[in-house]
């Protein structure tokens, strides 16, 4: 071949420098268009990011299928959306929840079987979003795919969680009456798979919130019909203890009507009666003081102090019974915040209560000491204890184990009260020597310590 012909050949296989611009041309818009998608693919990201975190925080049902079709309409462009969900009492249907920019023509409760042929078709495929024309070619005969086209369903994406379908996202056309791109359909499956875990979230949400309040409804309950049993309980209690005395008050002012006449025993018959009348009147004094003790003034006490004066108060009672009294205290005086009246009551009633059950005599000993930050108080008696079937029972309000007449059953549930009002606790125990004893707690607060 002669060198002029290779030179043509060679000249003949070059591009024009028109053909080199258009190729350039046509690879810069490629380049274009390929960075377009990819920053609307990023902004779509950040987009479904923001949306995540927001549905994230929204438990309420109705607010988050408001939230989530308010987003998809501003960020597709579209004329409207709607949104089926699974029912959460039948669960075999998916109802229509929330739709905007979609005229029902006066259907508003439109659902979707989940057994029907719409369902199976779509969840075969559940990872992707269907296109309207698709299900109608394959499904021309559903009546389900005639709801979709009521709705001018364009497109229609699977809510799936846990490879079950909970839900259906379904759109219209864009405002622009452009296709859809593959970007928007990728946008829309993300964003419906997150719509099906905030749903889902929500539903438990819902249920958790039902659970609670009907637990709370039970214990509402509950705490009623113990209150109106312990009423119940403690009325039966004050019948039978104030009925005693005013069946004897009944007997005597008939026999002192019959006596009277004869002038025979009327004194006798009138100081029964007034015994009976005082034995009432100190139940109801008693029971008001169950309940509305009188608080006194709550201050830094010395109740080492507070003891003597009440020792001292029963020591005529305790000698005459052949009771002896022992004291161990702690060489320091811790003071308490306390009401020093209530506190004498307290005392004053577990003192009493030892000398009614050693009516032979015997010994109460008496100890203070500091445990920690509590000032402790026991009272130990000599007699024959409590019995073990009776521990249990001992502080509530009517219990006793006297014989009949010989008490109300109140001191005990008294004290109680007011140590449980002083913050402290009263426990009532058998000692190893066999008499009873009972502890008594109060907490030593910010008081100091009183001179001795």
């Amino acid at each position: 071949m002669k060198r002029e012909d290779k030179i043509d050949e060679t000249l003949s296989g070059r591009k024009s420098p028109g053909q080199l611009q258009l190729g350039f041309d046509a690879k810069i818009d490629e380049l274009t268009k390929t960075n377009k998608r990819l920053k609307r693919k990023i902004f779509d990201l950040y987009t479904i990011f923001e949306i995540s975190r927001h549905l994230n925080t929204v438990l309420n049902i109705d607010d988050l299928l408001d939230a989530i079709i308010l987003t998809i309409i501003g960020q597709m462009g579209i004329n409207g959306a709607a949104i089926f969900v699974r029912s959460q009492t039948g669960n075999d249907r998916y109802s229509l929840a929330r739709h905007r920019g979609i005229s029902l023509g006066g259907d508003s409760e439109l659902s979707i079987s989940h057994e029907g042929p719409l369902i199976a078709r779509i969840s075969t495929e559940q990872n992707r979003a269907y296109d309207f024309a698709e299900l109608k070619r394959d499904l021309d005969d559903c009546c389900e795919v005639d709801i979709l086209a009521s709705l001018e369903c364009e497109l229609l994406i699977p809510m799936s969680l846990k490879n079950e379908i909970c839900g259906l996202l379904l759109v219209t056309s864009k405002i622009s009456q452009t296709s859809f791109f593959e970007d928007d359909k990728d946008f829309l499956l993300i964003l419906a798979n997150q719509l099906a875990v905030s749903v889902e979230n929500a539903h438990l949400f819902e249920r958790e919130k039902t659970a609670y309040e009907e637990l709370r409804k039970t214990q509402r309950q509950l705490i009623r019909s113990e209150k109106l049993a312990a009423l119940g309980q403690l009325s039966a209690r004050v019948a039978h203890e104030v009925n005693n005395p005013l069946g004897i008050i009944k007997n005597y002012l008939e026999l002192l009507g019959i006596e009277s006449a004869q002038g025979n025993n009327a004194g006798e018959y009138v100081g029964i009666v007034r015994e009976e009348v005082d034995r009432i009147a100190r139940i109801v004094r008693q029971l008001l003081d169950l309940h509305r003790p009188d608080s006194g003034e709550m201050k830094d006490t010395d109740l080492k102090r507070l003891l003597e004066e009440t020792l001292l108060l029963t020591n005529k009672q305790l000698a005459e019974s052949g009771i002896h009294v022992v004291k161990e205290y702690c060489t320091d005086s811790p003071l308490v915040v306390a009401s020093a009246e209530q506190m004498r009551q307290v005392f004053l009633n577990l003192i009493m209560n030892a000398k009614d059950f050693m009516p032979n005599g015997g010994t109460i000993t008496v100890s203070i000491e500091t445990e920690g930050r509590d000032l402790v108080i026991r009272f130990e008696d000599s007699g024959e204890g409590i019995p073990e079937e009776d521990l249990p029972n001992i502080f509530e309000p009517f219990f006793t184990s006297r014989r009949e007449g010989a008490g109300t059953g109140l001191g005990l549930a008294i004290c109680d009260n007011i140590v449980r009002k002083h913050k402290g606790s009263i426990v009532a125990a058998n000692s190893q020597a066999g008499g009873s004893q009972f502890t008594i707690r109060i907490p030593l607060g910010e008081a100091g310590v009183a001179d001795e």
